[in-house]
């Protein structure tokens, strides 16, 4: 008799993990797709595309510092399913857009909507899942995220290529959020007391960061996630056309690109609840951050499609099980009135640098030959990183301990 991974007997965590994977879904399809309908409409102008990734991360910003705020102040589920129902006719208006710049503004009001979503999500995990089980329930949705990164954009790719446009893709992106709110609605929640009075909205962010700049592993670990960000942020955009342009590919293998990412990711959250669940958190931090500049030095290097799909599989791996290790530090270390703020600030110190790669990338996109700029962004990827073991926050987050921080129980899933 199957029996289900012991984390999902949670019934709460295995609804809201449902919610999490079925709407988020439509989300990773429509995004691969949109970007393909942007770099249509604009007649291959790599400009736009940089352009669609800066927008679509500007409002990520925003909605994160307010989802960072109200994801706190008021109750989780609800967030949840106003994030879900506004989406909803945002995409069908899409439908209708001839241009690139409204399909970009519509991707944006998403990412508005996306980014008040993501830390309510996270810090609800926290408040539902009893602590022993926690890094079980973030590998799992390490895994569910790295299965979005492996399907959604091969269905997008395909789906665009072979309807020869947007509407089924969106009518799929319909479908999955409609899924997600039915599980998120039979969600049983209770909300953790507060443990002081409310404070005003900017106050709760200028804290939140406060917060985060007194811990030492803390502020490894975001200022780690700002050299991510603002790599991919001239890295992502420029997959495409590298794919298709210098290497010669097709739309449709840019997909499957993009799906064996996935796999390994996969893999990664897997190997995270597995065979890697009694490492040191920090360390698997360091070490895999640590492979991601060779990774890409060796994908540039070999210059092949095939060398690509490979890398990308192990790239993925190395992504998430980075991804699933921050968020078990985040759950170990801390303290539950800061859990989504922090969620946020992580997603912030992502989304703000990638914003600034994607506006230079506009600049920039059609006066270089996309390679060369791929072997730029590269060596800076190498001069970022490396030299950062010999800083005082790094070593802390090497030598981390894994003691946690007290939740309240009274609110957390009983099987």
């Amino acid at each position: 008799m199957f029996k289900l991974p012991k984390v999902l007997r949670y019934q709460n965590f295995r609804r809201l993990y449902i919610a999490g994977l079925t709407s988020e879904l439509g989300s990773f399809v429509s995004e691969t797709a949109l970007m393909l309908l942007v770099f249509e409409l604009s007649n291959h102008n790599k400009s736009y595309l940089g352009a669609a990734r800066a927008v679509f991360l500007f409002f990520l910003t925003i909605g994160n510092l307010i989802g960072g705020v109200i994801g706190e102040k008021y109750n989780r589920k609800s967030v949840l399913l106003f994030t879900n129902y506004i989406r909803i006719p945002i995409i069908f208006t899409i439908i209708f857009a001839k241009t690139p710049e409204v399909v970009i503004l519509c991707d944006g009001l998403i990412a508005l909507f996306t980014g008040m979503y993501n830390p309510t999500r996270q810090a609800m995990v926290n408040d539902i899942v009893p602590q022993k089980d926690m890094n079980r329930a973030n590998a799992l949705f390490g895994s569910a995220f790295a299965v979005l990164h492996m399907i959604g954009p091969f269905l997008g790719a395909t789906m665009f290529t072979a309807f020869g446009g947007i509407k089924e893709v969106i009518a799929l992106d319909f479908l999955t959020y409609i899924v997600g709110i039915y599980f998120i609605m039979n969600l049983t929640y209770n909300p953790p007391k507060q443990e002081v009075d409310s404070e005003s909205f900017f106050s709760e962010i200028k804290n939140g960061i406060k917060y985060a700049r007194t811990q030492k592993e803390l502020f490894a670990v975001i200022s780690n996630v700002i050299i991510e960000g603002l790599v991919l942020g001239f890295m992502f955009p420029l997959i495409l056309p590298y794919l298709t342009e210098t290497l010669g590919a097709s739309k449709q293998d840019y997909g499957i690109a993009l799906a064996l990412f996935g796999l390994g990711g996969l893999f990664g959250g897997w190997a995270s609840s597995t065979i890697l669940k009694d490492k040191p958190v920090g360390r698997l931090i360091i070490t895999t951050l640590y492979l991601e500049p060779i990774l890409m030095g060796i994908w540039l290097y070999t210059a092949s499609y095939t060398a690509t799909l490979m890398i990308f599989a192990i790239w993925g791996f190395v992504v998430f099980v980075r991804i699933t290790n921050q968020l078990n530090y985040v759950s170990l270390k801390v303290e539950t009135k800061y859990l989504a703020r922090i969620f946020a600030l992580l997603d912030l110190g992502f989304v703000v640098p990638n914003i600034l790669g994607g506006i230079i990338l506009t600049f920039v996109g059609n006066q270089f030959a996309t390679e060369e700029i791929l072997i730029v962004v590269c060596i800076a990827f190498c001069a970022l990183i490396f030299p950062r073991m010999l800083f005082s926050d790094m070593k802390a987050l090497f030598n981390l301990n894994n003691e946690t921080v007290d939740r309240d129980t009274s609110i957390q899933d009983k099987i």
